[in-house]
């Protein structure tokens, strides 16, 4: 067993905060997505036959990792290309098949219920990938604030967490403003998700400069996202770096939008959305994001009883458990219980996996992984900062701090169990922190509370699954 013990004291000197906004960053210039190869499209085949042909364009279409299913909704699927559209009714399972086609084609969806969102710039299939997912998400609600003044006292929205929100614009020229405080550094970005194949609305970004005191407007901008070329819809994008130092501080932006054929209201959705981790030019101390933390965990359901991933053995093993690209998660993995695909997951993938982040583990009881700040070692530093993570692109040692990772982005998907879903990224860090802060010591010096003072194994590749649960 692979062994690593890491002993660095990480000293950050905090400069004090001032009243003024982070910087307005700038925005994009993406411009507009590749011309599509001009092909007719093709009559689709049986979308009811089991055994579709490798030729044929498919669409699944999830929401809170189950299928989206449209009820008596008339939801379609739409693949389109400069020669055609192809737009075919979403089936009562959650998938359409618009049949063998041949090229690259943009993919979004018309009549979804406005209950819902999604980034209809976001998909293409192609001829090496016809299969898509389709992704929906629920919009936000800021924590206060009617989106109708520039400061807080008197009606700007107060926002704290990225995600998908919503503005709704009743009449021309009118604004929703928001202040959005991000609680790590790191580069974020604004992205308007407006459907430019509509082409009848054009969303605009109002930039603030200034303090939550005095702000001024000091550009408007309509353009850094997807649009088409000669079209109306120009979707907006503008990024923002946040240093250390101005994490807690905040930023200003305002929404709105112009209707082609002049009907109000107006819907804008929105996307506030990390980027990646802020590079300091004096400090290797990086402040890491999820990228993946984008469905809430599912409660309990009556009968389930949530069951710790060495299913009382007190071995953990990998074999068990699988990544499923159709989700995006972890899930129990059985040919033998499985195989008739009964959770609707896909031939042998059982139930999800889940990490226990804020609730005790009999695997490790000094604390939940929420809230520990030492690993029962003896030390003091915050445990979420994994030391000497080796960059291969900079060919140097970094120190990767994942805080804000589990207590802001990981925390907020967890149901009232405190169990949240395992991504790839959330498995990743799950196997650095049990290396990193040395849970498993092959007998040497084990420290208290951890997996092997406790009585539990696992080999190298399952050392995460020390924090893992699922619901039987």
């Amino acid at each position: 067993m692979k062994t690593r013990l890491s002993l660095l004291i990480v000293i950050l000197l905090c400069v004090a905060l001032c009243l003024s906004g982070c910087g307005l960053g700038s925005y994009i210039e993406n411009g507009n997505r590749p011309g599509f190869e001009p092909v007719i499209p093709s009559d689709p085949n049986d979308p009811d036959n089991p055994e579709l042909p490798d030729s044929d364009y498919t669409v699944s279409v999830f929401y809170n990792n189950s299928a989206y299913l449209p009820g008596e909704n008339d939801v379609f699927v739409v693949w389109r290309n400069d020669r055609g559209i192809k737009r075919v009714p979403l089936g009562a399972d959650g998938k359409a098949n618009a049949g063998a086609l041949d090229g690259n084609y943009a993919v979004y969806l018309e009549g979804l219920p406005d209950t819902y969102a999604y980034n209809p710039s976001a998909y293409t299939a192609t001829s090496d990938e016809r299969k898509i997912t389709i992704l929906l998400t629920e919009i936000r609600t800021p924590e206060s604030g009617n989106g109708g003044g520039l400061y807080i006292n008197n009606g700007c929205y107060s926002v704290r967490y990225d995600g998908t929100y919503r503005a709704v614009i009743t009449r021309p020229d009118e604004y929703k403003y928001y202040e959005y405080s991000p609680t790590a550094p790191g580069v974020y970005a604004v992205e308007s998700w407006v459907n430019a194949y509509a082409n009848d609305v054009n969303p605009v970004l109002g930039l603030y400069g200034g303090s939550i005191g005095y702000k001024w407007l000091e550009m408007t901008l309509d353009d850094g996202g997807f649009s088409l070329s000669g079209g109306y819809t120009k979707n907006f994008r503008n990024e923002y770096r946040v240093t250390a130092n101005e994490v807690g501080q905040s930023f200003t932006f305002a929404v709105s939008a112009e209707s082609k054929t002049l009907d109000y209201p107006l819907t804008v959705d929105f996307a506030i959305t990390y980027m990646g981790e802020y590079v300091s030019p004096d400090s290797d101390v990086r402040a890491v994001r999820a990228k993946e933390a984008y469905t809430k965990a599912l409660d309990k359901k009556p009968g389930e009883t949530l069951t710790y991933a060495d299913f009382g053995t007190k071995i953990f093993d990998a074999d068990n458990f699988r990544y499923n690209e159709n989700t995006g998660f972890y899930h129990y993995y059985s040919a033998e219980l499985y195989g008739d695909d009964s959770y609707g997951y896909g031939k042998n993938y059982g139930p999800i996996l889940c990490c226990a982040l804020n609730r005790n583990l009999p695997s490790y009881t000094i604390t939940s992984l929420y809230s520990a700040n030492a690993t029962g070692l003896g030390g003091g530093s915050n445990y979420l900062i994994l030391y000497n993570q080796w960059l291969e692109e900079e060919q140097k040692y970094v120190v990767k701090d994942y805080t804000a990772f589990i207590r802001e982005d990981y925390f907020r998907v967890c149901n009232r169990d405190g169990v949240c879903y395992v991504t790839e990224e959330l498995k990743q860090f799950l196997q650095g922190f049990a290396e990193n802060q040395s849970l498993w010591t092959d007998g040497v010096g084990a420290g208290n509370g951890t997996p092997e003072r406790l009585g539990y194994f696992a080999k190298q590749d399952a050392l995460w699954l020390f924090a893992c649960c699922l619901y039987l």
